[in-house]
């Protein structure tokens, strides 16, 4: 099908969509900046993830997993191992700089139903 416009809300870096594996599901993890603080919009921060049931037309409400407004989250690989979520990301403090810490994120897939 041709692209449309979503209304997901994102800074410069690219979220990430993966297919759960056995489920039909799309998760993604994406800075989301539905509700930013306009002195955060620009900024690789919140991390968060939402699951779609219908291929991308509509998300869950978000889980934030990482929240400083000093953040730097981005560049994210998705993999699925059992019944858990390895998130790698670039992760830092702004103020430190930036894509110079790698973090493993990880969060068992039935988090994501509560």
């Amino acid at each position: 099908t041709n692209p449309v416009a979503s209304d997901i809300k994102s800074p410069t870096s690219p979220a990430t969509i993966e297919r759960i594996p056995g489920t039909g599901k799309l998760l993604m993890a994406w800075n989301d900046h539905s509700l930013i603080a306009p002195e955060l919009r620009g900024k690789r921060t919140p991390l968060a993830v939402a699951v779609s049931k219908d291929d991308g037309k509509t998300w869950s409400p978000r889980r934030l997993l990482e929240d400083d407004p000093n953040g730097w989250y981005c560049y994210t690989a998705m993999y699925f191992a059992g019944d858990r979520v390895l998130l790698g990301h670039c992760a830092e403090d702004r103020r430190k700089g930036g894509l110079n810490t790698t973090q493993i994120t990880s969060f068992k897939l039935d988090w994501l139903d509560h």
